[in-house]
């Protein structure tokens, strides 16, 4: 006998469609005989970017100008045209269309678990009428985030966008509906945060955790190009760091001068004209960003330096060839002429490959790949095969 407190599997053959007639066929639903009654909706999504990209548009870096407020404007147009987009979507005099974009920070409140950034957006529809709105505030939202990948996607062709979701929504005949609720998760399951890592404690008060509920901020992995004085190394690290963040890699650097008393910042901006007044710890803080330079007696290890690197994919550091750190060799010139030695001489157990000329790989006796110094591409395939490796 069958169990009737089991509830019955879902048909998808038998559940009502109301765009569907009783031939299958797709229609726009009569609303005709519906009351009018307010109703409001809520929807979001989320744009994640390099790091960079997020500060270009904060700093209203952007050549095509201001990327957020021309997305608040396409939010709240593609409200009002939604029915020219979704076909059975009925045209509606909206009353209300907001669309609010807020930054993602790498740490602290509002980040992501993930540690990635990049920018929150909601869209928030009003209407008094005989249809829903959700599909206003959805459209408004997807819309909002297509603009700003348009604006920045010449230096950033690997943003994603992800989340793109329903909030709440309230009035007509099926009234309130919040996700928080109407999702169910087991007795002890993980409620997944919102958009832009937002979950809550006990408390109410956003929190960011891992699967083990303490913070997740790990140092990105990183591989060092090092090589003697004129060795192309610079050239190459610049060239490889624009590959992988095309290829959509969120790239951290850091660089070893190799020398002492280099200037602090840009002359002329206002931390460099802090230093210059004598201040040895200068830091910069905005709502998004925080930076600081140091004057220390003695040098910062690399591994507290590369303990910062939380928010990226990979480090690409440039020097610090005594730090035993994985690394390419980078051999352009013959002999570096303070030393007379040959950035072949670096080569170590933690050489990953050797990126050279052609007159320094027929010098190559190793059994390791060996990279055209001027083919990025072939550079960064490497790096990347690198991080596959330590992932597994």
């Amino acid at each position: 006998m069958a169990d009737t407190n089991t509830p019955a599997p879902r048909d998808a053959y038998r559940d009502e469609l109301t765009h569907v007639d009783a031939k299958g066929e797709v229609r726009m639903v009569d609303v005709s005989e519906k009351d009018e009654t307010r109703r409001i909706a809520i929807a979001e999504g989320t744009i994640l970017m390099h790091p960079e990209t997020q500060a270009m548009v904060l700093e209203d870096r952007a050549k095509k100008g201001d990327v957020l407020a021309c997305a608040r404007v396409a939010g709240v147009m593609a409200c009002k045209r939604t029915s020219d987009l979704i076909p059975m979507c009925h045209p509606l005099m909206i009353t209300k269309a907001k669309v609010e974009i807020d930054p993602i920070p790498a740490a602290g409140e509002g980040s992501r678990s993930d540690a990635r950034v990049g920018f929150h957006v909601t869209v928030t529809c009003g209407v008094t009428g005989k249809t829903g709105i959700e599909m206003e505030a959805l459209t408004g939202a997807s819309v909002a985030c297509l603009t700003i990948y348009d604006m920045c996607k010449a230096v950033d062709r690997g943003m994603e966008i992800v989340d793109v979701r329903l909030l709440r929504k309230e009035g007509g005949h099926s009234g309130l509906w919040e996700r928080d609720a109407a999702v169910g998760f087991a007795e002890g399951a993980d409620v997944p945060a919102l958009a832009g890592g937002h979950g809550a404690d006990e408390s109410g008060e956003p929190s960011v955790s891992d699967s083990a509920g303490e913070p997740s901020h790990h140092p990105a992995p990183a591989l060092a190009f090092i090589g003697y004085q004129n060795s192309g190394k610079t050239t190459l690290v610049e060239k490889v760091i624009a590959e992988l963040t095309a290829r959509g890699l969120r790239v951290g650097s850091l660089k070893h001068h190799g020398h002492h008393g280099f200037d602090i910042d840009v002359p002329g901006k206002d931390s460099w004209r802090h230093a210059q007044a004598g201040s040895r710890h200068v830091g910069l803080v905005c709502a998004t960003r925080v930076a600081e330079y140091a004057d220390t007696d003695a040098e910062v290890p690399v591994s507290e330096l590369l303990s910062h690197y939380t928010d990226v994919d990979v480090v690409i550091v440039e020097g610090y060839k005594a730090a035993g750190l994985p690394n390419v060799v980078v051999a352009r010139s013959g002999v570096d002429r303070l030393r007379g030695q040959s950035s072949l001489d670096l080569v170590d157990d933690g050489t990953v490959a050797i990126a050279c000329n052609d007159v320094m790989a027929s010098r190559v006796q190793l059994a390791l790949p060996v990279l055209d110094i001027n083919d990025a591409r072939q550079v960064a395939d490497t790096v990347e095969a690198w991080l596959e490796d330590r992932r597994r």
